[in-house]
């Protein structure tokens, strides 16, 4: 019998800089020190919906709002990424940032692909809300659909409760 050993040479790791995606980081880190891997930190940035002027004149679109929110709302993330990677280089990790803008499901999974990384490491739970609710979960589907292993890392605080239980 051939025994499979895996390697892990490139991590990908989907942060939303959530709790839940530090706790996740942390995972991405030892498993990348204990196979010298690089990391590739990745942040999805998610469009934002038309902003209304004024519910007088009916729905319309602030384009120029639109997109100096989308961009501040980038620059603020590229900052969390820079903040994230110098901390892991600064270990003596090799690591990078990408930032993507779409929809986190699809860019995690091209991203994995197109980056041809061993792992993507990501946590259980993002930021909620009504998102979670009409999208479902990112990291059920990133397991479902990903070419290679994902480890989904939940939060210690989040436990499981039994639908049946009170």
């Amino acid at each position: 019998m051939v025994r499979f050993v895996p390697t892990f040479n490139k991590v990908l790791c989907a942060t939303d800089f959530s709790e839940d995606s530090n706790f996740a980081l942390s995972y991405a880190e030892e498993i990348a020190r204990r196979f010298s891997a690089e990391i590739v930190v990745l942040h999805v940035d998610q469009p934002l919906p038309p902003v209304m002027v004024s519910p007088e004149l009916g729905p319309m679109m602030d384009v120029g709002a639109m997109s100096r929110i989308a961009e501040e709302q980038r620059l603020l993330a590229q900052r969390e990424l820079d903040k994230i990677v110098n901390r892991l280089r600064d270990s003596g990790l090799r690591a990078r940032s990408l930032l993507k803008v779409g929809s986190p499901f699809l860019e995690i999974i091209h991203t994995a692909k197109a980056e041809n990384v061993d792992l993507i490491v990501m946590g259980t739970h993002g930021r909620s809300g009504l998102a979670h609710v009409l999208m479902g979960s990112v990291a059920e589907r990133v397991v479902q659909k990903a070419h290679c292993p994902v480890l989904a890392v939940r939060h210690p605080d989040r436990k499981f409760k039994h639908p049946l239980e009170t």
